[in-house]
């Protein structure tokens, strides 16, 4: 007697390095990106980011990952995405981060995109400050 196996859907894990990040959806904008850049991996670049984009609904999407350069290439790691998170919660997340790392203000950047009313200028904004790379910009 022959048992038959159940078809089972695998999940597919999201790709270490996904070129996009953030997905913005039509009536969606970025909310806030944080950078945090302990003195001890400067000589690499090195950054621990934080980008978040605020929903239709209000809820919030945070996506973090570890950022550097590796012989002149950047390198991503320990992506984690979040589909669901509230304001209140992004903000205990950016002060536990500050202090399980030590991070010191003039380490720490906030850039709070909140204010712009498309994402036109809100990419606009990113480039003046050199916080964008336009060739994942669609």
């Amino acid at each position: 007697m022959k048992k038959k196996r159940k078809k089972v859907k695998t999940k597919k894990s999201l790709p270490e390095h996904d070129h996009y990040l953030i997905r913005i959806k039509k009536g969606e904008r970025l909310y806030k990106f944080y950078y945090f850049r302990p003195m001890a991996g400067r000589h690499y670049h090195f950054e621990y980011r934080i980008l978040t984009k605020e929903k239709i609904h209000g809820m919030l999407e945070m996506v973090s990952y570890n950022f550097k350069i590796e012989n002149g290439v950047p390198q991503k790691s320990s992506i984690t995405k979040v589909p669901k998170i509230s304001k209140e919660q992004l903000e205990e997340i950016v002060q536990n981060v500050m202090r399980k790392t030590n991070t010191a203000p003039d380490e720490f950047e906030e850039l709070d995109l909140s204010g712009f009313s498309t994402i036109d200028e809100q990419i606009e904004f990113l480039k003046r400050r050199d916080r964008v790379d336009t060739m994942y910009i669609m």
